[in-house]
């Protein structure tokens, strides 16, 4: 028995040794790292091939079709894999939008998800500490509140333990995690034991944040105590690096699987710079959001922070991706301060950039939301996290966050549809003529009086 059990861990490192030659779990970390992503491929073509040639692949979604070669060029690649189409990846340095935090490491360990606290909601007076909620008027009604709507957090990662998160995080009872997985595959889905969401950036089931700024942001849209929709459930997708840094296809497979597993709303509070026409490894990216609108989800993303001078640029002359994306279930987002003045950081744009809504600033105050707690295993109450940041990253999952609320009261719409109810219902300012596409900042309070 002894013998049989030694040869079944030297058959068990073979084939673990096997997969780690042909294919990479994890996204690329350096540029020598990128490959080319081949659409309408299988992972027998892609092991046939690496195997044949002494490279390596990346699974970016099975079922879609795409993979990432790594180590060959399009041209060897369009004679092997003559039927296929090919986009070259690329990697953002800097692709979190933000102005007024220095992100770095938290060291955060893969950590299972301990179950739900139960839910602490907000009161009357919750806009004393978090007044952006009274700036858009969405503490005007009680009723509305995000429930049974699902807001994917596309970012880096999310603290799914915090004790004002993890009774939204939506969770996949097809799936178990941490000490319940089984190390299966249950639903078929090509991810095994995705309980709470995917990490596309290591390659895991531990979707978690170590960075702060996707918890942040997974606050603003539908924290129980302070979120926009604070009965909404949250996707955590992590795509990121801890520094913030990631790569188009890393983000195009963590929409994808945000599709896959029916989101409603798709938060994006990243991007990087692109140029006037959709270059070739952009377009992965905008087909996903293409699909998306097939599926019936919304995405809302980011218009950005401008460069390094810190002041805002305009997205019309300089294109940003994924907010320049022009597909109608896109929703692209400015940043106002406490005023409702455009923010100093804020990018902007007549033709390319819809809405603005509060994203904070050194002058009137930074967005107070949830962050990484430092605790073990299972957090109490008394780990409560909060911190604050401001950019156009914290104003698009407010706006996350509104569509949440108006889609579950009536589920009925169409992205496009939620969208222009958004965009009709903003309060118009005349500092925002000329500089977003409708010239208004997003009100809650005018769409309930409206429609509800």
């Amino acid at each position: 028995m002894k013998g049989n059990s030694i040869l079944i861990l030297f058959l068990m490192l073979l084939v673990s040794c096997g997969k780690g030659i042909l294919e990479s779990n994890s996204a690329p970390k350096t540029n020598d790292q990128l490959g080319v992503i081949a659409s309408c491929t299988t992972r027998s073509q892609a092991t046939a091939i690496a195997k044949e040639t002494g490279t390596m692949f990346r699974v970016i979604n099975e079922k879609r079709g795409l993979i990432e070669f790594i180590g060959l060029s399009e041209s060897e690649l369009k004679d092997l894999l003559p039927k296929s189409k090919f986009k070259a990846n690329k990697i953002y340095e800097d692709i979190l939008i933000e102005t007024s935090e220095e992100f770095s490491a938290k060291n955060i360990p893969n950590t299972q998800f301990y179950g739900a606290h139960s839910p602490e909601y907000r009161h009357s007076g919750v806009g004393r500490f978090f007044p952006h909620l009274d700036q858009i008027g969405a503490l005007s009604s009680n009723q509305h509140l995000g429930a049974g709507i699902t807001i994917a957090v596309i970012d880096t990662g999310v603290y799914y333990n915090h004790p004002h998160l993890s009774p939204n995080i939506k969770t996949n009872e097809s799936d178990r995690h941490g000490n319940q997985g089984n190390y299966f595959d249950d639903d078929g889905n090509g991810f095994t034991d995705d309980y709470v969401g995917w990490d596309f950036y290591n390659g895991d089931a531990y979707p978690i944040d170590d960075n702060g700024h996707g918890t942040h942001v997974a606050g603003l849209a539908a924290s129980t105590y302070m979120g926009v929709a604070p009965m909404a459930k949250i996707l955590p997708v992590k795509v990121l690096s801890s520094r913030g840094s990631g790569d188009l296809g890393t983000i195009t497979a963590g929409i994808l699987y945000a599709i896959d597993m029916d989101a409603d709303i798709i938060n994006l509070s990243l991007g990087g710079p692109g140029s006037s026409n959709i270059s070739s490894e952009i377009a992965e990216l905008v087909n996903s959001v293409k699909l998306a609108k097939a599926n019936n989800a919304l995405v809302v993303s980011a218009a950005g922070n401008g460069g390094s001078d810190g002041l805002g640029d305009c997205n019309d002359a300089n294109p940003i991706y994924p907010a320049n994306i022009n597909e109608d279930n896109m929703l692209t987002v400015a940043s106002v301060d406490a005023y409702n003045e455009l923010t100093s950081y804020s990018n902007f744009g007549e033709e390319s950039v819809h809405i603005a809504a509060p994203g904070g600033d050194q002058n009137t105050g930074a967005l107070n939301s949830t962050a990484i707690a430092y605790c073990s295993g299972r957090c109490t109450q008394n780990d409560v996290a909060y911190v604050g940041m401001s950019g156009t990253s914290m104003a698009t999952p407010i706006v996350s966050g509104l569509a949440a609320v108006v889609l579950a009261a009536k589920p009925e719409l169409t992205p496009k549809e939620v969208k222009e109810i958004i965009i009709n219902n903003g309060i118009a300012f005349e500092n925002l003529e000329g500089v977003v596409q409708s010239g208004k900042v997003i009100n809650a309070q005018n769409i309930f009086h409206q429609f509800f």
